[in-house]
């Protein structure tokens, strides 16, 4: 039972906008714990916004990941082109100093094809101030040289021989493949989340990269929701296996560093993301050091660090965008599909309704 996020999440949103009520809609028809301030929308009908940050001169610059388009939108809601590549996948935006930072993935050419059945180029892109475009470098290339995770096993670890012979498909290995889906600039270079690598990593500006960290797999416990969800799946998981703990991928979905740590957020593979076991993370770049920030949460797609230290993540199949209080979000934007968060100053930035036509970009004012 592989997973992918961009693969299975999106299609299992998609599923989730068709069926949605009107109380989901309005971020679940929970009233906010804590509302900063009134939401405006700077922007709508942006197709697949999936990555937003704060750009140049007041701006955002949102990944329409789908459309293979990079945008620059500004504070009236004028949107530019930044990047036009249609056919492309194009996330992971970033910017710090002048310099507009995204991925540029290749897709396959099989739609029927599963996600991970080849390896294509995964790029690292940078803009300038002048415009000039470079390609940092290709992610898959690193990790067709070391595959860091390709010992690890996924899925049932401690179940008998006679109980995977009923259902092989519960225990493999970490495949070749990479996918990057996050970005944050640091000194010297940019740390990039790869969510089909399961690991973070770190470019140079001279393109070297180099391991940050191979991210653990995520223990889930196999119970009736789980063999409901496999039943589904058209894989079915045998009784043998109930009680049991699979090990799944641990997808990172997004990334942002913020002085000594970088902070992450985990949407464990099948079957953890529909269960609402995504998890928010922080290492300590310099002494390796992991801390849990939160967990049970819903699909966490999107991660930012405010003013005061404060950790605030968007969940896609949850309530909006919320704000860590204690280890617990704390809704700050209800809203459908919140895809990505990015916070500067006073002011928080968020794609919601990512995989819905009426896909947007809001900003609420942090007091």
């Amino acid at each position: 039972m592989k997973f992918r996020y961009l693969a299975a999440a999106s299609a299992a949103a998609l599923a989730l906008s068709m069926t949605a009520s009107p109380a989901l809609a309005h971020g679940g028809g929970h009233h906010p714990a804590h509302q900063p301030g009134a939401a405006t929308e700077v922007a709508a009908q942006l197709i697949s916004p999936l990555k937003v940050a704060f750009g140049p001169k007041g701006s955002y610059l949102v990944a329409e990941s789908f459309a293979g388009q990079l945008s620059k939108i500004d504070a009236k809601g004028k949107k530019t082109t930044v990047v036009n590549a249609p056919g492309q996948e194009i996330g992971g935006v970033s910017y710090a100093n002048g310099t507009t930072y995204y991925l540029n993935n290749d897709q396959s050419d099989d739609p029927s094809a599963e996600p991970g059945a080849a390896l294509l180029p995964a790029r690292l892109m940078s803009i300038d101030s002048r415009g000039k475009t470079r390609m940092m470098a290709d992610l898959s290339k690193f990790e067709a040289a070391h595959n860091p995770d390709g010992k690890t096993v996924y899925g049932l670890r401690d179940a008998s021989p006679a109980c995977l012979a009923k259902a092989p498909y519960l225990r493999q290995t970490g495949e070749v493949f990479s996918h990057p889906y996050s970005s944050s600039p640091g000194r010297g270079g940019v740390f990039v989340g790869d969510a089909g690598a399961n690991n973070i990593v770190f470019v140079s500006n001279s393109g070297k990269v180099r391991l940050v960290k191979q991210l653990p797999a995520e223990p889930i416990v196999v119970d009736a929701a789980v063999v409901a969800l496999g039943a589904e799946m058209g894989m079915p998981i045998p009784d043998c296996a109930i009680g049991l703990k699979y090990y799944a991928q641990p997808v990172p979905t997004d990334i942002e560093v913020n002085g000594r740590w970088v902070y992450y957020t985990v949407l464990p593979g099948v079957p953890g993301e529909s269960l609402g076991v995504g998890k928010a993370y922080r290492t300590n770049i310099v002494t390796g050091r992991t801390e849990l920030l939160a967990k049970g949460l819903a699909a966490p797609t999107g991660i930012a660090v405010g003013r005061d230290d404060k950790v605030y993540v968007a969940q896609l199949l949850g309530d909006g965008v919320s704000v860590l209080k204690h280890g617990k979000p704390v809704n700050v934007l209800p809203a459908a599909m919140a895809a990505d968060v990015a916070v500067s100053g006073h002011t928080l930035a968020a794609v919601t309704e990512a995989l819905m036509p009426t896909g947007k970009l809001m900003t609420v004012r942090l007091r």
